[in-house]
């Protein structure tokens, strides 16, 4: 065991110096990776009209292909030591905010891609060469994982604030004026071994009241990965899709729809709802309860997600009220509420996050 770990050891350590001393000249696996994801985004947002219904294909090997096919958490990504540090291209927001290469020496630190509010809830176990420890969105979730794991465990904030819009400023007041006041629509979602569903229809029903006593013109319904393509949507809702989770843009999909929208619906206690609290979108319940299938877990996975979904319907509860109040104690309701998971408050330096993280 000890020989497999120093031969990896010594593996990343020749991968990190070839890429500091001859840049893209090597890993064009990965910096041709991103030039196609690349090409699919633009294909989707400097379409006219937008097309934000990206293809949910995997690049792998030098074409696209059908991602049902692969194992789960399957990711073709190599940029990192951690396959999922790549996704929603984590890795690349964090480094392009630091000003490090995209394609470099990997990073000595694990990033947890996701939300957790359950202390029990894991990611990924701590690995010898993060020396650096977690990275995470919220304070409370970094205390967890210092006090869990004896590890360093650095809060920066929501995902999000890396991210960058596909589009320039005058194109989005361009498309925002096109579409007029806008709603986007975030259900919950099944995950490779955990399935989720909902009465469709009734979340239709439900989004249409809301569009209507709140007066949006549009409404983009933004669907994962794993839902059907083909949804009995009113004709005139756009269908949007930031593509499969290894889109090294995915985020950056998701700034724009953001950029692009007023407010923000939906029935699950996510990621994307502290997402459209850092940017200052208006919070709308869906009250369509979905139903969480644990089947494919073994029995310890099953009770640590049980006790996640657990939680974050105790924090639905909490949310659904705050939703409630007046427009002046809402705002900070729901940012005091959102904050010690998403870390709305945290203001990462760059200049620091690129000392912590290199070599």
């Amino acid at each position: 065991m000890k020989f497999f770990a120093f031969r990896d050891r010594l593996r990343w350590w020749a991968i990190g110096l070839s890429r500091r001393l001859l840049g893209s000249r090597v890993a064009r696996a990965e910096w041709n990776a991103l030039s196609a994801w690349r090409g699919l985004v633009h294909q989707g947002y400097q379409a006219t009209p937008l097309q934000p219904n990206l293809c949910s294909d995997l690049w792998h090997q030098g074409n696209f292909s059908d991602p049902h096919s692969k194992k789960k958490f399957f990711t073709p990504n190599r940029r990192e030591r951690e396959s999922s540090s790549h996704h929603y291209g984590h890795d690349l927001q964090l480094k392009r905010f630091a000003g490090l290469p995209l394609v470099g020496p990997p990073l000595p630190v694990l990033l947890e891609h996701g939300l957790k509010v359950s202390r029990s809830s894991r990611f990924e176990l701590p690995k010898a060469w993060a020396r650096r420890g977690y990275f995470c969105m919220g304070s409370r979730r970094a205390q967890w994982l210092r006090e869990e794991y004896g590890v360093p465990a650095h809060a920066i904030g929501p995902w999000i604030n890396f991210a960058k819009p596909l589009l320039t400023p005058n194109q989005i007041a361009a498309q925002r004026q096109l579409w007029g006041k806008t709603l986007l629509v975030v259900l919950a979602h099944s995950w490779d071994q955990v399935e989720r569903s909902m009465d469709l229809d009734a979340c239709i029903s439900a989004v249409e009241a809301i569009a209507q006593i709140e007066n949006y013109q549009q409404v983009v319904w933004l669907r994962h990965w794993k839902d059907p393509e083909e949804l009995p949507l009113p004709e005139s809702w756009v269908k949007a899709c930031n593509g499969h989770r290894s889109n090294a843009w995915f985020l950056d999909a998701m700034r724009t729809l953001l950029e692009l929208s007023d407010g923000m619906a939906s029935n699950a206690f996510g990621t994307h709802l502290g997402y459209g609290t850092a940017l200052n979108k208006k919070l709308h319940w869906i009250d369509v309860e979905p139903m969480q299938h644990l089947h494919r877990l073994n029995q310890e996975k099953a009770r640590e997600e049980e006790a996640e979904w657990a939680e974050r319907q105790r924090l639905s509860q909490e949310l659904r009220q705050a939703l409630t109040l007046p427009p002046e104690l809402q705002e900070t309701t729901v940012n005091a509420l959102l904050d010690p998971y998403w870390g709305l408050s945290e203001q990462p330096d760059a200049k620091a996050l690129a000392r912590l993280l290199s070599h």
